[in-house]
């Protein structure tokens, strides 16, 4: 399944999920806060100070972030993993955590929604992140997906029916385990196998 890009992109921001509450999190005005919140009703109304500096960009930031998190579940969810394989090696290995977590020290360098300059050099080099991981094929690699216990798998296999060995990575709800079959389907270079579709059989 080769996803459209604006697919993929929601795919990418749902990973930066947490980032999005961190700096939701930096966005507190501890003034505000100290005083006291006050209803949201009377936010809207102008009638009393928001806890956030930025409200608009922190809350939709959060917002666009959540949307895209929902879309990973249903691009899982609605891959069909029809086509058997039998996995002849299998090894766990950790998601790839690297540039996932640079902007995440980004983040933590004097970075808030006020600078706009530096939003905008931060939004570029997600942009860049972004760009990279999907032409490499990677874009469900998502290791915040290790939260509700997908786990990644370094895999040999062969089709159903034939000879020919293949290494690839798969993302799984189940241990992958060799000498097994197992049901998957393919969301760009990713197979994925599903813990309701994909438990093994011999």
């Amino acid at each position: 399944m080769q996803l459209r890009i604006l697919f993929a992109a929601a795919i990418y921001l749902g990973s930066y999920l947490p980032l999005s509450l961190i700096l939701l999190a930096q966005d507190l005005d501890t003034e505000v806060v100290r005083r006291g919140i006050c209803p949201v009703g009377s936010m809207v109304a102008l009638e009393c100070a928001s806890p956030l500096k930025n409200p608009l960009y922190s809350l939709a930031a959060v917002a666009v972030c959540a949307a895209g998190m929902l879309a990973t579940f249903v691009a899982l969810r609605a891959l069909r993993t029809s086509q058997r394989v039998k996995v002849t090696e299998s090894k766990h290995i950790p998601a790839d955590l690297i540039n996932y977590v640079i902007p995440y020290v980004v983040s933590f360098i004097s970075l808030d929604f006020e600078q706009g300059t530096k939003l905008i050099g931060f939004t570029v080099f997600l942009v860049w992140i972004f760009w990279i991981t999907y032409k490499s094929g990677q874009i469900a690699l998502n290791p915040v997906l290790a939260a509700f216990g997908w786990k990644l798998f370094e895999v040999k296999y062969v089709f159903h029916g034939g000879t020919s060995t293949f290494v690839g990575r798969v993302l799984s709800k189940v241990d992958i385990e060799p000498e097994r079959t197992y049901l998957q389907g393919h969301l760009q270079d990713v197979m994925v196998v599903r813990n309701e579709e994909g438990d093994a059989c011999r």
